[in-house]
């Protein structure tokens, strides 16, 4: 009698627990199921992140399409054209994919230099509707561009996840085209469906807010950059145009023509509309520095920003076209209305919780000030960073980072710049030009809580001894193919001296931020005691890389 009525219970609690179990993953279908009929998105598993991005190997990936694709990719690559190919990774194939170039200082540069390193774009979803790869739509491959340590990029994202925010996935693989070598690059997860899947169960939208001249600057105008034998047309480079500088800023190729005979009094021609001479910013003193450039007239290098520099200006879309023609998910108007709504609720400093998700800015600062890329949002800039929407509140995602740690600055102090203050992480904009970080650095409350959480990351990751761990494993699970690179914009030997600049650099930069934060060292850069800095005397950021530098300038053409 007593079995029976066990096996009753333990029979009605089997079918309770199968109800509850069933009704949960309906309720996560249904929610699915309402963002996929507004996104197309469908979640899928993102078992991709325990095979491609398992960071304990260097992975194969080998590209095949046809010759005829391959060499007009290589004569055209500004173009970015989109090839149909097929995609081996690990040994297991995917076919029908899309394959293009990618970038922009990147794909210039080596667009008019002899090499055919360049950054990729694949699309597993492009030509098969649906398609992925276990769970991922799209993929970068990125070149290391600028990059002699051939981490930046993989270390900066590691900070990133030990300060909490969910950067993208990366890995390191040795890429192949047609079975020939093309060297050791770094995959790295898009920022797009998959990523929201495998974060966000499928929910929000994103934008990736850049400036019109920044978008523009490197677009092929009706020449190719290489003739159909692959030779470079010096003629039409895509590099930086000084007459292409954004509306609103200072701008070179806006200047009045010369009236003939030249300037004489009474002859003087007029001035550009807005132009005020009063209003010219100042040289840096000593060398021309891109990380130290004045305050622009008009809201920096980016001329008036168009909403990337994530200011409130009306509540008309057309006014934020930086931020909305850059949208990534199928966003609509009332999305882009909550934007608005959420940079007006910014600007106004009230209730800042209902427009924006303060734990996730917060952290997301925090790592971005600790690894000293300016080539961003903390720059002249304004682009490399994603704007995450959902509920009606914002954060902002990481994103490229070959050029952290001074490789944006030429000539930088490498002292100064490992001990710049993290309360006043801006270079060459104002405070009131890049509100997304002012909100942090005027209030006490959330100024101490950024404060708190760097405390946290110093302790746990870099004090504890895990940074070291980390970045000597990488060294040596990658050296042996950064030695066999043959197509590297550095050599073994800049590598071998990049890597320990790169280690010691971030153990200081780490040291002086632990200062700051004893209040040994100010945590303003200049209110600090030049006796107080940590010394980086012994390194120069240089060694780690810089623009078109090491052996990569070889590869250049005259």
């Amino acid at each position: 009698m007593f079995s029976k009525a066990f096996k009753r219970i333990i029979s009605v609690t089997m079918i309770f627990s199968m109800i509850v179990t069933i009704t949960a993953c309906s309720d996560k279908e249904e929610k699915s199921s309402k963002k996929s009929t507004k996104n197309s998105k469908n979640v899928q598993p993102c078992d991709y992140e325990q095979s491609l991005f398992d960071t304990s190997k260097v992975h194969n990936i080998d590209i095949t399409l046809s010759d005829d694709d391959w060499s007009d990719l290589k004569a055209n690559p500004l173009n970015k054209t989109k090839y149909e190919a097929d995609i081996t990774i690990d040994g297991e194939t995917v076919n029908k994919v899309s394959f293009s170039t990618k970038g922009n200082t990147s794909l210039s540069f080596v667009a008019s230099s002899d090499s055919d390193r360049y950054s990729f774009k694949v699309n597993f979803g492009k030509y098969v509707e649906g398609q992925t790869y276990q769970g991922l739509n799209k993929l970068n491959l990125n070149n290391i561009y600028a990059d002699a340590t051939y981490m930046k990029d993989y270390i900066c994202y590691q900070i990133f996840r030990e300060a909490s925010v969910n950067a993208p996935l990366v890995s390191y693989v040795w890429l192949t085209v047609n079975g020939n070598e093309q060297g050791l690059y770094i995959a790295v997860e898009d920022i797009s469906e998959s990523y929201l899947n495998r974060t966000e169960d499928g929910e929000g939208e994103l934008y990736k807010p850049e400036t019109d001249n920044l978008a523009n600057m490197n677009e092929k105008k009706n020449t190719n950059n290489k003739d159909n034998n692959g030779n470079n047309n010096d003629n039409n480079r895509g590099d930086f145009n000084p007459g292409n500088m954004p509306q609103g800023g200072f701008q070179p190729g806006n200047m009045p023509e010369m009236p003939e005979g030249g300037f004489q009094p009474g002859n003087m021609p007029e001035m550009p509309e807005g132009f005020d001479p009063g209003n010219m910013p100042e040289r840096p003193e000593g060398d021309f520095d891109p990380g130290e450039m004045p305050n622009m007239p008009g809201g920096g290098f980016g001329g008036n920003a168009n909403g990337a520099d994530l200011a409130y200006s009306d509540d008309k879309i057309e006014s934020y076209s930086d931020i909305f023609e850059n949208a990534v998910t199928d966003v609509t108007d009332e999305d882009n209305s909550q934007v608005i709504a959420a940079l007006k609720g910014l600007s106004e400093g009230k209730n800042l919780e209902d427009y924006i998700d303060v734990d996730e800015v917060i952290s997301y600062f925090v790592a971005h000030n600790f690894v000293l890329n300016y080539d961003s949002y903390t720059g002249n800039m304004l682009h490399n960073y994603f704007l995450y929407l959902n509920d009606g509140k914002l954060s902002m995602l990481p994103w490229d980072y070959n050029l952290s740690f001074g490789g944006f600055e030429a000539n930088s102090d490498t002292t100064s710049l490992v001990n710049t203050g993290i309360d006043t992480p801006l270079s060459g904009s104002s405070e009131e030009s890049r509100p997304m970080w002012q909100w942090i650095s005027s209030n006490e409350e959330y100024l101490n809580k950024y404060h708190e959480v760097y405390n946290k990351l110093i302790t746990d990751y870099f004090e504890s001894g895990r940074f070291t761990e980390e970045i000597e494993a990488v060294y040596n699970m990658i050296k042996p193919y950064v030695e066999k690179d043959s197509t590297a914009f550095y050599s073994a030997d800049e590598f071998e001296k990049a890597y320990d600049t790169l280690k010691n650099i971030i153990s200081l930069r780490a040291s002086s931020i632990r200062k700051q934060l004893n209040n040994e060292l100010s945590t303003k850069t200049d209110e600090q005691d030049s006796s107080q800095k940590v010394d980086v005397s012994a390194y120069k950021a240089s060694d780690m890389g810089t623009h078109g530098g090491g052996k990569g300038q070889d590869f250049k053409k005259n």
